[in-house]
């Protein structure tokens, strides 16, 4: 079946030769009677048979080739088409892709979100030598990094422990008071952040999805204590480039909150801001842990604890840092001054990575007993 376009070509074409052959047709009427008549001498000098002439053959020709060589013509114009495709197929292809290699946006503009995907399993695949492998680390990859709400970058946390002067100091219910500074860039997805200790596992886990969420501590109820106990938990202070923050306080049964809003501009503009806090916390000295987790793709992470007068034989530093290479660890012994472990990872880390800091007390142990 013939398309709308070529159909509109055949009818201009007849009606063009229609109208070629009927002006040729007059003109050799005219020249004709001209030659007869003495009232049309003065048209003899000009070249009405010639024009008309050719009028009429050219108007038949173009009707008759039209009809007899347009087959013929469309399959020579389809070989000339496949002859220059076949030639430059090569050259087209590698502009398309260097194009796509060194200009990814345009990408974006030829290209729908689940092409793009297909686009990267493949080439994943390619590189992996297996496609099974690709698919899923691919759909890891995304659920982690491309869907995380917020990326920290230059992130910096300090803990100082000292021993809980308003409980037990040694056997059940003794702590440590855990002084904790985090500082990093970032840009807000919400205007409000909230810094919350919580003493229930689900809500903890809830929270940790939450997009205003900046920080969750979780506090296992013990001694009378929950995450709602205001020496549990207290935010310091909060500050964003470097100015202080007004921070709200709720609390409720096993679940303290504090809330601190940004305003809308920041959201709406996308601007990065550093983000600093202080807060404390008690941590249970025979938990032997503290925990420090990355809840957001972070790039460039270090983390360090000072532990003087805590009654600590030895500290040692676990990583489940999400990330190809090694961390650089340093630490001074329990027996200086001014004990500390320090631990640092240039470059990028996944979520629900991060490290703990675990320990070994003097009371718990020997003179004879090697550190472990």
């Amino acid at each position: 079946m013939l398309s709308p376009l070529e159909r509109l070509y055949r009818t201009k074409l007849a009606l063009l030769a229609t109208v070629a052959t009927a002006v040729g047709i007059a003109l050799m009427v005219l020249a004709q009677w001209t030659s007869r008549s003495a009232a049309g001498d003065w048209l003899t000098n000009l070249p009405v048979m010639d024009v008309g002439s050719a009028l009429f053959t050219t108007g038949l020709i173009a009707i008759f080739f039209e009809y007899i060589d347009q087959a013929d013509a469309e399959v020579r114009a389809n070989e000339r088409l496949r002859k220059v495709l076949a030639e430059e197929a090569p050259a087209i292809r590698d502009a398309v892709v260097n194009g796509f290699a060194f200009a990814p946006d345009s990408l974006t503009n030829v290209a729908s979100p689940e092409t793009l995907d297909r686009i990267v399993e493949n080439t994943l695949a390619i590189q992996l030598k297996d496609p099974e492998l690709a698919s899923d680390a691919y759909r890891d990859l995304k659920e982690q990094i491309i869907g995380a709400r917020q990326r920290w970058y230059d992130a910096h946390v300090s803990v100082a422990l000292a021993p809980w002067t308003d409980g037990p100091a040694h056997g059940a219910g003794s702590m440590f008071v855990a002084t904790v500074r985090w500082e990093y860039r970032f840009t807000p997805t919400s205007p409000v952040l909230r810094f919350s200790c919580i003493s229930d596992l689900d809500a903890y886990r809830e929270s940790l999805t939450d997009p205003a969420s900046a920080d969750v501590w979780y506090f296992q109820p013990v001694n009378g204590l929950d995450a709602s106990s205001p020496e549990v938990f207290e935010l310091v202070n909060a500050a964003i480039d470097g100015k202080d923050q007004t921070v709200r306080r709720s609390s409720r049964k096993g679940n303290q909150t504090y809330t601190v809003n940004l305003g809308e501009a920041d959201v709406r503009d996308k601007r990065e801001v550093t983000l600093s806090y202080t807060y404390r916390v008690l941590v249970q000295r025979h938990g032997h842990t503290l925990h420090l987790d990355l809840a957001q793709p972070t790039k460039d992470f270090t983390a360090e604890i000072w532990y003087g007068d805590c009654g600590i034989r030895y500290m040692n530093v676990l990583d489940y840092l999400s990330g190809p290479r090694q961390p650089r660890i340093s630490q001074l012994e329990a027996s200086e001054p001014t004990p500390s472990a320090k631990i640092s990872y240039p470059g990028w880390t996944f979520p629900k990575g991060g490290v703990a800091f675990v320990w070994v007390l003097e009371d718990e142990t020997t003179d004879d007993t090697a550190r472990g």
